[in-house]
């Protein structure tokens, strides 16, 4: 059968886009694994958009020479300086922020620049600004380019603070921007205690067509999210691009939620559509909560990413048609170190490794797992809590390697939630180092004897 055509699309994309890490043979592997599963896809590859040129440019060497900054030069030594300024530079003029330490430093800066004349904010030299002690930065307009900046020690007082801020409210958000090299690490309260009351997130954005690539977010012990992406646009697609960060140390304080690595959407936006693509990214002793990404919004790629030793999985919480291609879910032996759990319709496995998964805790840590449900297809009532129901699943052309645990289909079903997953296809998986069987470990009872009936398995090999 054949696919549609945005997969044919996103494809000649893929093999064309600018700074893109996911070579052809990946693609290839999808249109290949759909047609050999009779599959038809309902992915909105169509909606991505390519990763912006201009990253290319500036992770090419000196940053100043990749010419798009060919206007004025303004210095600024601390944040009243760059308070005055804001909203007053011309598209491909220089803030540039004097070398130093900026401590107790806040500002909210407005520019408005252009694809070819963006606004660049950087560092007197390569790596010479560091904010620290109770300093804040919030950046909105558009085609601003933030570059090499440092937060280092930020210590939070107030709840709900955010340390880097793209977008300011509904009404100025920040609309394809570039937030590039920027390090934030040891942050958060200076008393322990405070951690898990004081809600932070190391950066928030809000807007359209923007990029988070080559940042470090590290240390992070208080609750709330590394990178948080939950307002999506007013109008038209968010279209977030998450490529080749570091996320690292993120230790386990309690059983509250509210500790992931890395939110699209929330329930109120009803699962609707964002283009994102989160690729090429590092997860490391990320261990906050058993949800490392919460997605709840949909049409999203997630690919190319590691996760190591990080107990937690990935969740289509409340998402629709995501793509999670080429993987790595390595668990380094650890215990309740997961893969991916879905919830929701339309979702391709595919490509992917789960590699030394240790023992999980409950069914959240499973390799791949899928929920029971109260709703039908979220977003399509008016119902915002509980779960859509897992529906239309491909898991294809993954290898499981020396994993405790496989498969687990309508995990947690009980009268609140009795819709079991329906539609799920296991095709052309390997297995190695695992006991031998049914590629699910787990099937929820069901007193109609209908769920075996909605759960495929199709040429899966099992290796020593």
């Amino acid at each position: 059968m054949k696919t549609t055509a945005c997969i044919w699309a996103f494809i000649s994309w893929l093999l064309v886009a600018p700074g893109s890490t996911f070579c052809a043979s990946a693609d290839e592997e999808l249109e290949t694994a759909l047609n050999a599963a009779k599959w038809r896809s309902a992915l909105r590859l169509d909606l991505q958009r390519p990763i912006d040129p201009r990253l290319a440019r500036i992770e090419g060497g000196d940053i100043l020479r990749c010419g798009l900054f060919g206007g004025k030069t303004h210095l600024v030594h601390d944040a009243a300086e760059v308070r005055r300024i804001s909203g007053r530079l011309a598209p491909g003029d220089r803030l540039v922020l004097a070398a130093g330490e900026w401590k107790d430093q806040s500002f909210v800066f407005e520019g408005h620049g252009t694809m070819e004349a963006p606004l660049l904010i950087c560092p007197e030299m390569p790596g010479g600004v560091v904010f620290s002690g109770g300093s804040s930065v919030r950046f909105h307009g558009e085609h601003l380019i933030v570059h090499d900046l440092a937060f280092h020690g930020i210590t939070v007082t107030r709840n709900n603070t955010t340390v880097f801020a793209a977008g300011n409210g509904e009404q100025k958000p920040a609309n394809q921007c570039i937030f590039h090299r920027i390090r934030i690490e040891d942050c958060g309260s200076a008393d322990p205690a405070e951690c898990s009351k004081i809600h932070v997130w190391l950066m928030a954005l809000r807007g359209s067509d923007n990029t988070v690539a080559n940042c470090v977010f590290e240390n992070f012990r208080n609750i709330g999210q590394m990178l948080g992406a939950a307002e999506l646009p007013a109008q038209g697609l968010q279209r977030l691009h998450i490529l080749n960060n570091r996320f690292a140390s993120r230790p386990h304080l309690d059983n509250q939620n509210g500790y992931e690595i890395i939110q699209i959407g929330w329930s109120g936006v009803r699962a609707a559509s964002t283009g994102a693509l989160i690729q090429g990214n590092i997860f490391e002793k990320c261990d906050g909560e058993n949800e490392l990404i919460t997605l709840k919004a949909s049409d999203i790629v997630v690919r190319g990413n590691r996760f190591l030793g990080s107990q937690g999985v990935l969740c289509l919480r409340t998402a629709r048609r995501v793509l999670v291609q080429g993987n790595v879910f390595d668990g380094q032996g650890r215990e309740n170190t997961g893969g991916v759990r879905l919830q929701g319709d339309d979702h391709i496995i595919i490509g992917n490794t789960f590699r030394n998964l240790g023992k999980p805790a409950d069914y959240y840590g499973w390799p791949v797992s899928l929920m029971a449900a109260d709703v039908e297809t979220f977003g399509e009532s008016d119902e915002l809590g509980g779960y859509g129901r897992a529906k239309n699943i491909l898991i294809v052309s993954n290898l499981f390697e020396h994993c405790d645990k496989r498969i687990a289909a309508g995990i947690y079903a009980r009268p609140e939630y009795p819709l079991l997953p329906q539609n799920v296809q296991v095709q052309g998986n390997v297995f190695s180092g695992m006991k031998t069987g049914s590629c699910f470990d787990y099937v929820a009872p069901d007193p109609a004897g209908v769920l075996p009936n909605e759960l495929r398995e199709v040429e899966n090999q099992n290796l020593p």
